[in-house]
């Protein structure tokens, strides 16, 4: 239930009762006043444009392209502005009420403000023209009241927006710790072969080096009985140092950092998206993996925020000569994208690791990230 109430889809549909319900009222009060005219019909059809408008804003069809949310936008404002001189019933505000809800939601707040005192003042000067001097107290008392009711909404909607945003970076950060546990975790493991291998090398591979000279020594100083149980000690001891040499060389491999295991706790409990993950390859790298992590985190906070996504696809696979993560959503997405904060942050991480990325639109929005093997980066260095 509560994700019902907190949805957007929700919220439009209330949004646009309110409207109908507003339009039908003040037609219907308007022609109580005497016949149907053709300023009632201008009236009544501002109204249903507006209302179409609002439909139109909340649609996929205006959110893909902001030029065209602009458009429909600032079509409703002169629409509410029309109907401000033309209706003297003063809950018609209601309408420009929700339409600094709108705006609240596609500008910063510093904007806002400045588009609420525009919004404010037009109304109150539209309810001074409709009323007398004699009035005009009545009037400003409308105005004020009102315009508080303007400024009320856009208070709520902007903390409501904002707490939205602190939630989904606190959740965000708090699956990033997760994720990057997994990897200190595979990187600690990896830390404690390495020093069981050196000790095993410089303690026991020392002492056994020492051994087996002391007792080539002792071959050529003894005979018979004796000779041959020195020459059989000689013979194991050199078998140890070879066992000991192959395990240490096997201690020092690095062994592959499951990445898949790590993604997947960065996944868990993001809302609203249904993730897919397809992993076909490992990660012999903690710097690569963690570069990876990183660009998948703000990928999904990007998705999040600006896409309205349903679904998002994560693949990772290797070539002979570099890694490749693809990260897909569903989303809405303009034909020409201009990266923001998130994906310079991403571009930054990639090229510092040495590798390239790409972004484009295709049914959705998709990031391709390439970084080279660790062969590669050898060689290269």
């Amino acid at each position: 239930m509560e994700d019902f109430w907190n949805s957007d889809r929700t919220q439009s549909l209330i949004g646009a009762a309110v409207l109908v319900i507003v339009s039908m009222l003040s037609v219907y009060l308007l022609s109580q006043g005497g016949p149907w005219s053709a300023e009632l019909s201008l009236i009544a059809g501002l109204f249903l444009v507006n209302i179409v408008c609002f439909f139109l804003s909340t649609s996929d069809w205006a959110q893909q392209q902001r030029h065209r949310m602009m458009v429909v936008i600032w079509l409703e404002a002169a629409i509410i502005v029309s109907l401000y001189f033309l209706v003297s019933i003063s809950f018609v505000a209601i309408l420009g009420i929700i339409w600094v809800v709108q705006i609240t939601e596609l500008f910063p707040i510093r904007t806002t403000s400045w588009i609420l005192l525009a919004a404010v003042s037009i109304f109150s000067f539209t309810q001074i023209f409709h009323w007398n001097d004699s009035s005009l107290m009545l009037a400003l008392t409308g105005s004020i009241t009102l315009s508080l009711f303007h400024l009320f909404a856009v208070i709520a909607t902007y903390r409501a927006k904002r707490e939205q945003e602190l939630r989904e970076e606190t959740a965000a950060l708090n699956r990033e710790l997760l994720a990057t546990r997994e990897l200190l975790t595979e990187h600690s493991r990896q830390t404690e072969r390495l020093r069981i291998a050196r000790d095993l090398h410089d303690l026991l591979g020392h002492h056994l080096t020492a051994q087996i000279l002391q007792l080539e020594v002792a071959t050529h100083v003894t005979d018979g009985t004796g000779r041959q149980k020195v020459e059989q000690a000689l013979a194991l001891g050199k078998l140890l140092l070879s066992d000991l040499r192959t395990a240490v060389s096997e201690l020092r491999e690095d062994e592959p950092i499951n990445f898949r295991d790590a993604v997947k706790k960065l996944v868990i409990g993001v809302p609203n998206i249904d993730i897919h993950l397809n992993f076909n390859s490992t990660l012999g790298e903690m710097h690569q993996a963690e570069t990876l992590l990183r660009c998948t985190r703000e990928a999904l906070t990007n998705i999040l925020r600006h896409s309205g996504a349903s679904r998002c696809d994560i693949s990772f696979n290797s070539t002979d000569s570099h890694y490749h993560l693809q990260i897909r959503d569903d989303g809405r997405c303009r034909d020409s994208v201009t990266p923001g904060n998130g994906l310079k942050g991403i571009k930054e991480r990639v090229e510092e690791a040495g590798g390239d990325v790409r972004w484009y639109a295709d049914s959705g929005f998709v990031i391709d990230i390439y970084l080279p093997l660790e062969s590669e980066l050898a060689e290269a260095s």
